[in-house]
């Protein structure tokens, strides 16, 4: 382990406080050097003034954040019976693009418009990468999505939880889902 690396380490897990002694000492005594305990790496430090100069950081995304605003744009589409905006969901070309255009078609010929087609994210776990694509094992459930029609609207039922691979592509523009498979 490089020096610089180990002496970040134990400095990270065992620092020196110099600030004033807690009430009971004098309001005009010099600081008083005070060893923490020790805690863990990257532990908040709810006393702390100042944030710890070394904190672990994920260098992973949010994926659950990622999926949640892809899921919005997807919801979006749908209500809005917009196709174009689907492309912003999906890697062009994908068979979920093709499977999700030819979905909101079918509901405009029928003059339905769906709204709360919202997917909630139980879990998501990242489980290969591979260049531009991740791969994420995710659990999700759909809500419950309102079908409004001229003549009224009626809440579908509500969807089990299901498990899936979901592979997400980094592009320029952000990610995109480029498949979904079921486990």
């Amino acid at each position: 382990m490089a020096p610089w690396l180990v002496a970040a380490v134990v400095w990270s897990v065992i620092q020196v406080d110099t600030s004033p002694k807690p009430a009971g000492g004098d309001a005009g005594s010099e600081p008083t050097t005070v060893a923490r305990p020790a805690r863990a790496i990257g532990a908040v430090d709810h006393d702390a003034r100042q944030p710890s100069p070394t904190r672990l950081v994920s260098t992973d995304p949010d994926w659950v954040a990622i999926l949640g605003r892809l899921d919005q744009r997807r919801e979006r589409a749908y209500a809005l019976r917009d196709p174009h905006r689907l492309r912003s969901v999906y890697v062009g070309g994908s068979a979920v693009l093709r499977h999700d255009l030819e979905m909101l078609a079918a509901y405009r010929e029928r003059g339905v418009r769906l709204t709360g087609v919202r997917l909630r994210v139980l879990d998501a776990r990242l489980t290969g990468r591979d260049g531009p694509y991740v791969r994420l094992r995710v659990v999700d459930r759909l809500d419950r999505p309102t079908a409004h029609t001229k003549q009224g609207s009626v809440e579908m039922p509500r969807d089990q939880a299901t498990a899936r691979v979901i592979v997400l592509r980094d592009l320029a523009d952000g990610w995109r889902i480029a498949a979904v498979r079921a486990i």
